[in-house]
């Protein structure tokens, strides 16, 4: 896969940017490729077919959590548990179509068994089951971006997931990455067969960016 960096200046160099065009800058190319990737990413995700892209996933080791205070909760099914954690950080967004957030799993830290990844609706079910699984630990993604954990005391997880906002994962981990990058070197995050759509799809978008800047300095006179 391409770099950031690679993706980004394949787009400075076929629109031409110039000096005067500091309002469209290389953080604002990243994101609008990131956008129009995570649209695409998700429509594709309904086949199932890129679950088999292993690469495109990328994987949290130790992601943290704390207890929370059941009665803060946001989430009303968890308010009646025993013991709730909520993990420290926001998790790095995943990409979302029909079929929920594009998680591939949650393990525990050695890897040793999975958690289930539900929803809160799933576990008001689930414990009005009258015979539950033994040794299962379900896992919820808030609408908050948070991961809860019920009823059951887990200090840390590993998460394999398809984000695009790969920028966050170290800051999410509590150990140590074998190798810093920038956001620049890190990989676009993006289907081989879909990059070139994206990549087009960003072009023209913004084309019409820079068209309304423009226009915003008639007759070429650049605002001071």
């Amino acid at each position: 896969m391409a770099t950031n960096s690679e993706v980004v200046s394949l787009i400075q160099n076929t629109l031409k940017f110039t000096n005067r065009d500091e309002r469209v800058s290389r953080r604002f190319i990243l994101n609008s490729l990131r956008t129009t990737a995570k649209t695409l990413i998700s429509q594709k995700m309904l086949d199932r077919t890129l679950y088999r892209e292993t690469n495109l996933f990328s994987k949290i080791n130790c992601f943290d959590f704390k207890k929370d205070e059941v009665i803060k909760c946001p989430i009303i099914e968890f308010k009646r548990c025993d013991i709730l954690m909520k993990s420290i950080h926001k998790l790095p967004e995943p990409v979302f179509s029909r079929l929920g957030a594009a998680i591939y799993e949650i393990t525990s830290v050695d890897d040793s068994f999975e958690l289930k990844l539900a929803t809160p609706s799933q576990y008001r079910r689930n414990k009005n089951r009258k015979y539950k699984i033994d040794g299962e630990v379900t896992i919820y993604l808030g609408s908050d971006g948070y991961l809860y954990i019920p009823d059951n005391e887990v200090y840390s997880v590993n998460v394999t997931l398809l984000t695009l906002e790969t920028d966050k994962l170290e800051q999410c981990s509590s150990c140590s990455f074998d190798k810093c990058l920038s956001i620049w070197e890190q990989e676009f995050i993006c289907p081989d067969k879909l990059l070139e759509a994206v990549v087009d799809k960003t072009i023209q978008k913004l084309s019409i960016t820079r068209n309304i800047v423009q226009d915003e300095t008639p007759n070429n006179v650049e605002r001071k």
